[in-house]
């Protein structure tokens, strides 16, 4: 829109005009300066005269560039006021129109965000039922597991303490023959004793291979669970995002509204600016009022005041 080409705004005429200064006003800011550079140091009161006169030519040369300053830019104030006034009038209308869109397309979004918010408290109850749930059937089989080992360690033991019975009562058998008979009975129950020992050795074998294959199962069955929760939970978990459409630009900001400003600056004084009040300060003073927390040093400055009758110069 910057190319005059493509403007929106007709100019009519010239735009700015050129300014330069004329010759009397560089003679007159040369001979200001020529007589100013005379003035090395103001000893008395001749001096002085001589340096207020070099003031007074100074200060005359700077209030006519000031006055033709202010003069010739009024036309361009004038002029930018109504270019301003002139955008306003024709962007009205269409400012309007941007803000109820805009408001629409807000109303849409909060609406998105709180589908958003309320889709990621959803999922985020999902995954925490997915979590539940895999961690109670992964102690639902460490449990069987445990109960399945519990049991076989029982009756191993069980098995065990038969054994133990029957040795020692092939041993009091043993102990107590007196004649040939009570001695085979004896020998048999001893070779009973090692026989049932062999066949409990055998079966604690076969159980301990068994409850090999069933750590294993367990272990294949807790790893399929861990599986099947990680994939339902990579679903569950992806993204919400809020609708978006090209050439929209989103951007957060907070609303503040300082309710006690003295409780803000109290508990957080790095977040606030303290400006002190020049002037009412200097009004303070000059009542002779005592100001805690300043310096202050009066000084003393000379300016000089043109002659009423000393036209300004035109430049």
């Amino acid at each position: 829109m910057s190319n005059p080409e493509t403007a929106l705004i007709k100019i009519e005429g010239q735009v700015l005009p050129p300014f330069q200064f004329n010759d009397a006003a560089k003679l007159a800011k040369s001979q200001a300066l020529e007589q100013a550079a005379l003035i090395g140091k103001v000893s008395d009161r001749d001096s002085k005269i001589i340096a207020v006169r070099a003031q007074q030519a100074l200060k005359l040369v700077i209030s006519s560039i000031e006055k033709d300053r202010k003069k010739f830019k009024e036309p361009l104030l004038n002029a930018g006021r109504q270019l301003d006034n002139l955008c306003a009038q024709e962007s009205l209308l269409l400012e309007q129109e941007f803000g109820r869109v805009s408001a629409a397309v807000t109303e849409f979004d909060d609406a998105e965000r709180r589908r958003v918010l309320e889709e990621e408290r959803l999922q985020r109850l999902e995954l925490e039922r997915i979590e539940r749930e895999k961690q109670a059937e992964l102690k639902r089989i460490a449990d069987e597991q445990a109960a399945r080992e519990e049991r076989t360690r029982h009756a191993l033991e069980e098995a065990a303490r038969k054994v133990r019975e029957a040795q020692e009562a092939a041993a009091q058998l043993a102990r107590e023959a007196t004649n040939k008979k009570q001695r085979e009975a004896a020998e048999k129950a001893r070779v009973e004793s090692e026989r049932q020992k062999a066949l409990a050795e055998a079966e604690k074998t076969r159980q301990e291979a068994v409850m090999r294959e069933e750590r294993a199962k367990s272990e294949a069955q807790s790893a399929a669970v861990e599986e099947k929760a990680g994939d339902a939970a990579y679903c569950a978990a992806k993204p919400v995002e809020i609708t978006k459409v090209f050439g929209q630009r989103q951007q957060s900001n907070w609303v503040i509204t300082v309710e006690q400003p003295f409780v803000l600056a109290k508990y957080h004084p790095d977040l606030v600016d303290i400006k002190p009040r020049l002037a009412d300060i200097k009004a303070a003073l000059n009542e002779g009022r005592e100001i805690h927390g300043i310096k202050a040093v009066r000084e003393h400055l000379s300016g000089v005041r043109l002659p009423q009758a000393q036209k300004a110069i035109d430049v």
